[in-house]
C-alpha cells in the first residue's frame, strides 16, 4: 500500500523540483537501487541549483539562505513522502533506497510528457504480428492460436496476455496519432501568415510521423486482416473449451476460485475482441481529424488572404483617396494630374445591359460520321502526306534529342548567341524545346531529360526594342539561354 502522502509532491508548485530530484537519484543509484546518504544530498543540491527561479515553501527549505541547508531540508521531505527510504548498514555506511513505486511513477510521467513520434514506425509491425498469430492455422486449415488441445493452461494464459499487451499498445499508438494531429491543429490556429499556413498544411502535416500509422492501415491491407483476427477472437470467446483452459491457467496463477477464474477468462477474451474491433473505429476517427485539419487550413488561408490581408486594404484606401481627391473629373483629366499616369491607353466603363454576363451560345451538333473517301484517292499519296506532316510535328522526343545533342551533361548552358541552326529540321527541334520542358531520353530507357529556358525578354520587357535577336535557320529569334537541369 502507498503512503497517503506519496502523490502529494505532484500537487505542489515545486513538483518539477521533486521530479527532477527523483530522476537524478535514480540515474545515480547502483544496481540495488540505493545511493549513499551524503551523495544523495549533494545530488539534490545540484538539482536545486538548476531551479533557482522556483520559490520553495518553508517546510521545503525556503526559509534558509544557505543552499546546503535547503538541500538537507528537501532531502527530509523526500523521506517524509516515502520517495526515499533510509537504510543504515553500519555506523560508517548510511544509504537511502529508491522506493519501488517511484520507478513506476516516473515512467508514467515520462510517457505522458515525452513526445516520441518515431515510436509510431513499428505500428505496422505490431499489427502484422497480431494478425499473424491470430490467423495462424495448421496443415488442415484449423486455427491454432487458441486451440485448447495444443496449449496448456499456463501457455493459454501467456498467449492471451501477450495478445492483449500488443493490441493495447497498437491502440495507444493510434491515440498518439490523434494527439499529433491535434498539435498540428493548435499550431495551425496560431499561424501568422498565409505562407506559414500553406507550408504547415502541404508540407509539415503530410510529412509528419502521424502519417505512418495512417498509411500502415490504408496501404498494407491490414484492415481486412484485422476483421478476420477479430472473428478468431470471437470464436474463442464462444468456445467453452478455450475459456475453460484459460480459466485453469488463471486459477493456478492467481489462486482463484474455478467459477471466478472462468468469469475472468471470459472477461479477458471479451476485452481482446473489443480492442481488436476498436482499431478500425479509431482509424475512422483519425480520418475525421484529418478532414477537420484540412477544413481548418482552408478557412485559415481564406481568412489570411481575403479578409485579413493588407493588400486589399491598401488598394481600397488608395482608391478612396483618389476618388475623394479627383471627384467630378474624367479619365482624360486624370492623365494630366501628377502621379496619375494611367497604364491603359483607353478606359471604357461598361454599364447597362452590356455589363451583364453574355448569354451562353449553344454549340451546334458535330457530325461524327466517318467520311467516305473519294473513289479516285491514292493510298500512297495519303501515306506520303501523313509522313510529311509527322516530320513537322513538335514532340517532346525531338526536343529531348536536341537537348542531349547540344547539352550532354546536367547543368550545361547554351545561348542562341552562340548556337546556330541552319536547316529547317533543326529549327523545328529548337521550337519543340521552347514548347516543352521535359522529354524521354533516347540514350536510356525510363530516363527523362529536363531543361529550362531563360529568356532575355525578362530583363527588357518594358523596352522591347532593346531585346537582342539572333538568326536561326534564316529567321530572327529573341535571344534566350537554354539550361539542362536533369
Amino acid at each position: 500500500m502507498l503512503n497517503g502522502g506519496f502523490f502529494r509532491p505532484l500537487a505542489r508548485p515545486t513538483a518539477a523540483v521533486y521530479v527532477d530530484c527523483a530522476e537524478r537519484l535514480i540515474e545515480e543509484a547502483d544496481e540495488s537501487g540505493q545511493v549513499p546518504h551524503d551523495e544523495a544530498r549533494l545530488l539534490i543540491r545540484e538539482v536545486l541549483l538548476q531551479h533557482t527561479d522556483v520559490q520553495l515553501d518553508e517546510d521545503e527549505g525556503g526559509r534558509f539562505r544557505d543552499l546546503q541547508q535547503r538541500a538537507a531540508q528537501f532531502f527530509n521531505k523526500l523521506l517524509e513522502v516515502h520517495w526515499l527510504e533510509p537504510r543504515r548498514v553500519s555506523l560508517d555506511e548510511h544509504f537511502v533506497l529508491i522506493a519501488p513505486p517511484l520507478h513506476t511513477l516516473l515512467e508514467m510521467l515520462r510517457k505522458m510528457a515525452e513526445n516520441r513520434p518515431a515510436e509510431l514506425k513499428d505500428f505496422a509491425a505490431t499489427l502484422r504480428s497480431l494478425c499473424k498469430d491470430l490467423l495462424a492455422v495448421d496443415g488442415d486449415g484449423k486455427s491454432v492460436c487458441f486451440d485448447p488441445n495444443r496449449l496448456g493452461p499456463e501457455e493459454m494464459r501467456q498467449t492471451v496476455i501477450d495478445l492483449l499487451g500488443r493490441v493495447e499498445r497498437a491502440g495507444n499508438q493510434m491515440h498518439a496519432v490523434e494527439s499529433l494531429i491535434l498539435q498540428h491543429e493548435t499550431a495551425q490556429r496560431a499561424s501568422g501568415s498565409a505562407r506559414e499556413t500553406l507550408a504547415r498544411f502541404l508540407v509539415e502535416f503530410h510529412a509528419g510521423q502521424h502519417m505512418v500509422c495512417y498509411d500502415a492501415l490504408q496501404e498494407a491491407g491490414l484492415l481486412p486482416r484485422l476483421a478476420a483476427a477479430r472473428n478468431v477472437a470471437q470464436e474463442a470467446l464462444n468456445d467453452p473449451f478455450t475459456k475453460q483452459r484459460l480459466a485453469e491457467g488463471l486459477a493456478k496463477h492467481s489462486q482463484l476460485d474455478p467459477v471466478d477464474a472462468y468469469a475472468e477468462a471470459e472477461r479477458w477474451l471479451l476485452k481482446l475482441e473489443r480492442l481488436l474491433a476498436a482499431i478500425p473505429k479509431k482509424q475512422r476517427l483519425i480520418d475525421g481529424r484529418m478532414a477537420d485539419f484540412s477544413r481548418l487550413s482552408d478557412a485559415r488561408y481564406r481568412y489570411q488572404t481575403e479578409m485579413r490581408g493588407r493588400k486589399p486594404e491598401q488598394v481600397k484606401a488608395y482608391l478612396d483617396a483618389a476618388a475623394a481627391l479627383h471627384v467630378g473629373k474624367s479619365f482624360s483629366d486624370l492623365a494630366e494630374e501628377p502621379g496619375m499616369q494611367l497604364l491603359s491607353p483607353a478606359v471604357e466603363v461598361i454599364w447597362g445591359r452590356d455589363a451583364l454576363s453574355p448569354a451562353r451560345s449553344r454549340r451546334l451538333p458535330v457530325d461524327l460520321s466517318v467520311a467516305t473517301p473519294p473513289g479516285d484517292s491514292d493510298p500512297e499519296a495519303a501515306k506520303d502526306e501523313i509522313r510529311r506532316r509527322n516530320l513537322n510535328v513538335l514532340t517532346p522526343q525531338r526536343a529531348a534529342k536536341f537537348v542531349e545533342r547540344h547539352l550532354p551533361a546536367k547543368g550545361a548552358r547554351v545561348s542562341t548567341e552562340t548556337l546556330r541552326v541552319h536547316v529547317e529540321d533543326d529549327l523545328l527541334d529548337l521550337l519543340a524545346v521552347l514548347a516543352f520542358d521535359r522529354g524521354p531520353s533516347a540514350n536510356g530507357a525510363h530516363r527523362t531529360v529536363r531543361w529550362r529556358v531563360h529568356p532575355v525578354r525578362a530583363d527588357f520587357g518594358t523596352e522591347p526594342a532593346r531585346i537582342p535577336r539572333d538568326a536561326e535557320a534564316g529567321r530572327l529569334m529573341e535571344r534566350f539561354t537554354l539550361e539542362r537541369t536533369h
